[in-house]
């Protein structure tokens, strides 16, 4: 694609990227590893711009713990231990319902409303292939279960499996 000069893009410059858990353990790691320092970073430009006390912990794919505190994480926690949690908020619903993005919420619920479709279909389909395996092996359900056609051909069954083991005793002598 050309720019204003005329001249083409040699690549394809910064995208939108899906955010979905990565598959390549590889590029995972590496991953987290350059977003760590980046997160890190932030925080303690938050802690020196604003002048708070903050604290990040993280567990890596590899379940390593690392952390950063500003001034040290033993005092912001031990900050926190003391203090406790805050308080809930009170919140006045007509200043929340102003400040709600309404376009968001309506893309969300889309979403959540595709999603349950999905989930929907998918146990309908679970159930199909449940009804199918349970149709194709009708011997292995309770006999309480059976229809009378097929507690015949289980009976046949038995009958010859008990004849089997005769002929096999039979045999063995």
């Amino acid at each position: 694609m050309p720019d204003l000069n005329g001249v083409a893009k040699k690549t394809k410059g910064r995208q939108k990227i899906e955010m979905k858990k990565m598959r390549n353990e590889s590029n995972l790691r590496v991953t987290f590893s350059k977003r760590r320092t980046r997160v890190f970073k932030k925080a303690s430009e938050l802690a020196t711009l604003c002048g708070v006390d903050v604290v990040v912990i993280m567990f890596s794919p590899g379940n390593r713990v690392f952390s950063f505190g500003s001034p040290s994480v033993d005092s912001v926690v031990q900050r926190y231990k003391t203090q406790g949690p805050p308080p809930l908020l009170t919140l006045d619903l007509n200043k929340v319902h102003s400040t709600v993005d309404e376009v968001e919420l309506h893309t969300h619920l889309h979403y959540l409303s595709n999603q349950i479709a999905i989930e929907k279909k998918r146990t309908k389909d679970l159930n199909h292939l449940a009804k199918a395996a349970e149709d194709q092996f009708w011997w292995a359900r309770p006999i309480e279960s059976m229809t009378d056609s097929q507690l015949d051909k289980y009976k046949m069954l038995e009958e010859f499996k008990r004849q089997l083991k005769e002929k096999r005793g039979n045999l063995n002598l």
